[in-house]
C-alpha cells in the first residue's frame, strides 16, 4: 500500500512555494490550494473565506477522494494543506481504503509570515488569524519543516526525504 504524508501549513508557511520544487520527486504532490480560482472559488462557489466555513466539510471530503484516486498509482502521496489532523480523519471518514497519514507542518517565524502575507496585500486581522491558526497548529502537529530563511528547493528536498523519495526524478539542476 503507498503511504499518505499530509503537511498542513498555515496561511504564508510556503505551502505554494514548495509545491513546484516537490514535482521532481518519485511521488504525487498536491496542495489544497491547486483546484481553487485566483478569486478563491471552485466551480464558482467560494471556498478560501470565512465566510465559506459551511463549505469547508464539502471541500475536504473531495480533497480526501482525490487522494485516494492518486494512492491507486501505487507510489507515495505528499499533501500540502490547511487541515488539522482531526478535520482530515473527519474528512476521510467516508472513503474506504484511505490509508492512515503520516504528518508534519510547515512553519516560518511570525514576523517573516506577517512579511509574507503582507506581501500578498493581506490586512492586519487576517494575519493575526493566520498567526493563531500557525500557533494552533504548532500544538497538534510536531514534526516541524521550517521555511524561514531556507530555499524552497530545500524544504522540498528534506520534505521529499521524509516520504521516502529522496532521489529527484529528471529535474532542472537534478541528477536523475
Amino acid at each position: 500500500m503507498p503511504t499518505l504524508h499530509l503537511v498542513t501549513g498555515a496561511p504564508g508557511s510556503g505551502k505554494s512555494t514548495v509545491l513546484p520544487h516537490l514535482a521532481h520527486y518519485p511521488f504525487g504532490a498536491v496542495d489544497f490550494d491547486e483546484l481553487l480560482a485566483p478569486d478563491g472559488s471552485l466551480l464558482g462557489v467560494p471556498v478560501a473565506s470565512p465566510a465559506a466555513s459551511q463549505v469547508w466539510p464539502l471541500y475536504n471530503r473531495l480533497w480526501a477522494k482525490i487522494v485516494h484516486m492518486l494512492l491507486r498509482a501505487g507510489r507515495p502521496v505528499l499533501v500540502l494543506c490547511p487541515l488539522t489532523p482531526e478535520e482530515w480523519e473527519r474528512a476521510a471518514a467516508g472513503v474506504a481504503g484511505l490509508p492512515r497519514a503520516a504528518w508534519a507542518r510547515l512553519d516560518c517565524d511570525d514576523a517573516e509570515r506577517r512579511t509574507r502575507l503582507a506581501a500578498r496585500g493581506w490586512g492586519n486581522a487576517p494575519v493575526e488569524e493566520a498567526l493563531r491558526d500557525a500557533d494552533d497548529l504548532r500544538r497538534v502537529v510536531d514534526r516541524e519543516f521550517t521555511t524561514s530563511g531556507r530555499s524552497a528547493a530545500d524544504v522540498a528536498a528534506d520534505l521529499a526525504a521524509w516520504v521516502g523519495g529522496p532521489v529527484p526524478v529528471d529535474g532542472p539542476g537534478r541528477a536523475g
